[in-house]
């Protein structure tokens, strides 16, 4: 018995759940039990790993906020999608009233790092198309087809408030 305490305690673990250590061999030898046990690990891996990421990322309430959405003058839109846990808004359509009172540009990332804080989309980022200027963005969900945006300058005192619908389709 002049083994090392590493290789005594590694021989009995492997023991103990099923396996066999053939010295002559220099490997281990799975037994039944261990065979049984690495297949249902593996099973209960192949069926749950899939339902706790598809679980984790679906009908989540401020995934509501996803989808195509109409400025108050219905002539240009954005596209609202998540990475990881933000929001952003980009300029899907733009009518000539966008594009000339806002510089509205298709394809431009127009709000930024919007977050779901359980009732309200908060911290987001709008950099104005024409001006350039940095501005403060927070988001509430009125009903499933409507949203109230707030746009402000570091206090929410000074804002411009509008609503955007949902585009159809």
């Amino acid at each position: 018995m002049n083994q090392p305490l590493r290789e005594r305690l590694f021989l009995y673990v492997f023991n103990r759940i099923g396996s066999t250590y053939n010295r002559y061999t220099d490997g281990f030898q799975p037994t039944e039990k261990l065979m049984n046990l690495f297949i249902y690990r593996s099973l209960l891996w192949a069926v749950l790993l899939p339902t706790f990421i598809l679980g984790a990322t679906a009908d989540q309430p401020a995934d509501q906020l996803l989808g195509q959405w109409l400025f108050p003058t219905k002539g240009s839109s954005v596209t609202i999608y998540r990475l990881e846990n933000r929001y952003f808004a980009r300029v899907n359509e733009v009518d000539q009233a966008g594009e000339d009172n806002f510089g509205l540009v298709k394809d431009a990332i127009l709000i930024r790092n919007l977050k779901y804080d359980g009732e309200v989309w908060t911290g987001g980022e709008l950099v104005h198309p024409k001006t350039g200027i940095d501005l403060s963005v927070e988001v509430t969900m009125n009903d499933p087809q409507t949203v109230t945006v707030l746009v402000y300058k570091g206090i929410k005192l000074f804002h411009r408030k509008f609503n955007m619908t949902r585009k159809p389709g």
